[in-house]
This record gives C-alpha cells, sequence and structure tokens, in this order.
C-alpha cells in the first residue's frame, strides 16, 4: 500500500479513492474441529469471496482495494496519519473516533476553529495495525469513514455514509466496520468484526437447530403442489435425460392423489443384481419389494406416500458422481410436478443400494430427512466429500455379514462400524463406539444413541445374521428390520 495514501471529500464534485492491500487467511471448521469445505468467506463491504478447500483453508488476497468517500461539502484528508479538515471560515469542528465495536476512542469539539486547516493524530490513537471509524462535523455537516493504521505508517479510509444521530454511532459502527462474513450450508452464519486486513482468521460455524421444525413439524409444500398431474401422468416407468445417459425411473404414487396434499417421498435403492421393478413390485417376500416393506407399512397405517425407484446399472451397480446427479435430478422433477412434503424426504437400500444410500446422505444431506440403510459400506464407490451436516441415520448390520462387513478396516475406517460412527458424530451425539452394543445371541439388539442434535437421531440395529435385508428373531416371523426402518420414518 503506498505509504501516504490520501482520501478527500471534495464539495459535490466526486471523490478520490485509495488503495488499500488485503491479506486474509485462515481455516473453517465445525464445533468439532472438523474442516468444512466449500464455505464462502466474504470481506464485507468490498464484496472480495473466497470458497474454502477440503482442507478448510481459504484466502483472500488483493494488492489493492478502492475506498471512496461520497461527495460532500467541506476537504478532508489523512496525511501520514494525520486528519485534516480544510476550512473556509471559522466553525465549529467535532472529531469523534470508535473502534469496530463502537466504543469511543477519542472526542475532540471546538467550538470556534479558526479558518485554515484542522489537525488531528490519528496514529497516536490507533496503536498500530487497527481499524476505527472516524466520525467528523463541521458546524452541521457530517462525515463518517473507516481508518485504518498499517504498518509503515500508511493509511486508509472509507466511506460508511453520514450518520447524524450520535445515539446511534456504537451500532452504526459495528455494523459498518469490515467484516468477515461466512456461510456453509447446513450452519449458522457467522460475521466477525476486523481489526486488520493483514490477518489469520480461524472460524468456527455451528451446525443450523434442527433446520426442520421438530419431529412433528408442519408440512411445507413443494412446488408441484396445486397442479394438475402432468409430466408425471400416473403410476408407472418414466426416463428422465440425466448425467450419463441413464435415467430410466418407477414412480407409486397414493391412490386416490390429491394434488393438494404434501405427501411423504420414499426412494428405494436396490442391490447389486437387483432392479427397480423388485423395488417397485408388490411386497410378495422378496428383500426388496414393496420399497424395503415401507410403502406396505406406511399404507397399513393409512399414510400414503410417493415412491420412487430408480434404475442403476444393468448388473445393478451404482456409478458415481453421475447416479448421484441422476438422484438429484428425479428428485427436482418430483418435488416440481407433485405435490411433495419437503421435509418428509426419504431414502433407503440394501448392500449396494445401502452404499449409494450412504453416499446420498453425505451429498444432500439438506434436501433428506432420514435414511435407513441395510448393510452399507464407506467403500467401493468413491465417497463425496463430508460437510458433516447432520442428518437422521438408521442402519442394521449382521454379525456374520461377509459382504459388507461391520469391521473392513480398521486403520482405515472402512465397513459398517464407520458409518455408524461418522453419522454419530456429524449429529453431535455424545455417545461413542464404546457405547454400541452388538448382538450375542439370536436376537437383534436396538441402538439409540445418546445426545444427538434434536431432530437428528441415530439407531442402530446389531442381529445375528449374514448380508440381508430381512431378518426375524428366534421363534418369531416378524421382519423387524422394515418394522423399525418404518417406525423411525414414521416419527417425523
Amino acid at each position: 500500500m503506498c505509504k501516504n495514501a490520501i482520501f478527500m471529500v471534495v464539495a459535490l464534485t466526486g471523490a478520490i479513492a485509495n488503495a488499500q492491500s488485503v491479506n486474509l487467511r485462515g481455516k473453517v471448521s465445525n464445533q468439532a474441529g472438523m474442516a468444512l469445505a466449500n464455505a464462502t468467506v466474504t470481506l464485507a463491504p468490498q464484496g472480495l469471496t473466497a470458497k474454502s478447500g477440503t482442507d478448510g483453508s481459504y484466502s483472500i488476497v488483493s494488492s489493492s482495494i478502492s475506498r471512496v468517500l461520497p461527495a460532500d461539502n467541506k476537504e478532508i484528508s489523512v496525511r501520514n496519519g494525520v486528519l485534516e479538515i480544510s476550512l473556509s471560515e471559522n466553525a465549529p469542528v467535532g472529531v469523534e473516533i470508535f473502534d469496530t465495536k463502537g466504543s469511543r476512542l477519542k472526542s475532540d469539539f471546538e467550538q470556534n476553529v479558526p479558518g485554515g486547516v484542522y489537525k488531528l493524530d490519528l496514529g497516536k490513537i490507533s496503536q498500530g495495525a487497527k481499524v476505527m471509524v472516524v466520525k467528523t462535523s463541521v458546524g452541521d455537516q457530517t462525515s463518517t469513514f473507516q481508518y485504518v493504521q498499517m504498518a509503515g505508517n500508511s493509511a486508509s479510509g472509507s466511506a460508511l455514509g453520514s450518520i447524524t444521530q450520535v445515539g446511534g454511532v456504537s451500532a452504526r459502527m459495528a455494523a459498518a466496520a469490515d467484516t468477515l462474513k461466512v456461510t456453509a450450508s447446513g450452519y449458522t452464519s457467522a460475521s466477525i468484526p476486523l481489526a486488520s486486513l493483514d490477518t489469520t482468521i480461524n472460524i468456527t460455524l455451528d451446525t443450523n437447530g434442527d433446520r426442520w421444525g421438530g419431529l412433528k413439524n408442519a408440512p411445507i409444500k413443494s412446488k408441484g403442489c396445486g397442479n394438475a398431474l402432468g409430466v408425471i401422468s400416473a403410476s408407472g416407468t418414466y426416463h428422465i435425460s440425466s448425467a450419463g445417459g441413464r435415467g430410466d425411473y418407477i414412480i407409486s404414487l397414493p391412490t386416490n392423489y390429491n394434488k393438494d396434499t404434501p405427501y411423504h417421498l420414499v426412494f428405494g435403492n436396490h442391490c447389486m443384481g437387483g432392479s427397480a421393478a423388485r423395488v417397485a413390485a408388490a411386497d410378495n417376500g422378496d428383500d426388496l419389494s414393496g420399497f424395503y416393506s415401507i410403502k406396505t407399512l406406511s399404507d397399513a397405517d393409512n399414510i400414503p406416500g410417493i415412491y420412487v425407484a430408480l434404475q442403476g446399472n444393468s448388473d445393478g451397480t451404482w456409478n458415481l458422481p453421475n447416479d448421484q446427479i441422476f438422484w438429484n435430478d428425479v428428485l427436482t422433477l418430483v418435488e416440481n410436478n407433485l405435490c411433495v412434503d419437503t421435509t418428509r424426504v426419504f431414502v433407503t437400500g440394501f448392500s449396494f443400494g445401502a452404499m449409494f444410500t450412504y453416499v446420498l446422505s453425505l451429498e444432500y444431506p439438506e434436501k433428506i430427512r432420514a435414511v435407513a440403510v441395510y448393510a452399507p459400506a464407506n467403500y467401493n464407490m468413491t465417497q463425496p466429500t463430508n460437510r458433516h451436516i447432520p442428518i437422521a441415520y438408521y442402519q442394521t448390520t449382521g454379525t456374520a455379514d461377509g459382504t459388507c462387513p461391520w469391521i473392513n478396516n480398521d486403520a482405515q475406517k472402512l465397513g459398517g462400524k464407520y458409518c455408524l460412527l461418522q453419522h454419530m458424530q456429524d449429529n453431535g451425539c455424545t455417545s461413542t463406539a464404546a457405547d454400541i452394543k452388538l448382538t450375542t445371541n439370536g436376537t437383534h439388539v436396538v441402538n439409540e444413541f445418546a445426545g444427538c442434535k434434536d431432530g437428528y437421531p441415530v439407531k442402530f440395529s446389531s442381529f445375528n445374521g449374514g448380508h440381508q435385508a430381512t431378518a426375524s428373531d428366534p421363534g418369531s416371523t416378524v421382519n423387524w428390520i422394515q418394522n423399525e426402518a418404518w417406525a423411525f420414518f414414521k416419527q417425523f
């Protein structure tokens, strides 16, 4: 920055801008200390913006930013840290200096300053690299600007507009100063007043409270509510142009579908070797049918919903990132054309379908209320960047599952155990790995974990079985897995 930077206000004829360098850096993380990628960090009011990287780091660097004072009827300048006000005649002069929190650092009022130049050494007040807000008054004319004393005795100022009411100075000063604003999807935004434009600031964001409004929140209607059936005219098979050229899906609408009723929406993702047709078939004893029996149980409770089964590869696998985009495209299409409760979108799947569902839970937690996964794994497909946003999560894993085992690799944190632990951590649960109970006999064990954020429960069922999406306890024919899954969804 130029050592003798000058800013001026000239009588109604315009303004002169001066330059100031910026070098802000740091990391953005959540309260668990995990790095947040893709957070937006903005230097206001200059509008310089950066995105945090995968490690949470950000950097805003500019060799020159312009700050302009508005046209006024008095001449004001800062030369080598000295405020100068040129007076054409005798006049009362007042100067107030505040820090960024609005606390007054100095005030000087003189009733009759002779014509000429009034001077005040700001450098003696700034105490090094410090941001100050200066309010000047000459007669009944006021001007307010920001002043930064940088190393090397260079100076800058920025116009913040007139403030005429002294009583409101404190709040206005705090709002007007340079501020670092940070936003990230699923997190509460932060605004940080800056005392220097050359500094390291590490930022911690907290997740929003229950963004859905509680377990039994009022439904929120999608854009498609009130529209007559059109693009999707009835239950059946459809195609959408989407990533990778694949876009076949099967949709099931409620009997007597009502365009004004917001229905819950359930996606069923098939396993390797499975298909959308198997998932969407009437409940027939197949593990996948009846949307993993969720539709059957929902209908039995007289809670009709909309159900969608996407078709993956011909061998029943899923490709990333194309298929997660495919899923989002279908969600958007359905919400835009049918009446959906956007706060009750659920996803479920088994095996490869559970892996795909787990990926969706990391990629789209703002769009999905809850997931239920049977035998998931956090490998065999590329894992998206985890933004550590809470999502309600239910999981089952059999103790004898050799296909998607509870632990695949402890050192690399691979396996069903680590899918569960990730969501426990992201949901802020106080329970730890030591609190997870695995079955030691034929009866399944249900874990409901403590301390999770309101609206984001985590539940896990361990059972003595293999790679399967249905299970019954000894002496029973009841498929408890789907009963537990539907109860998990139904609580919302």
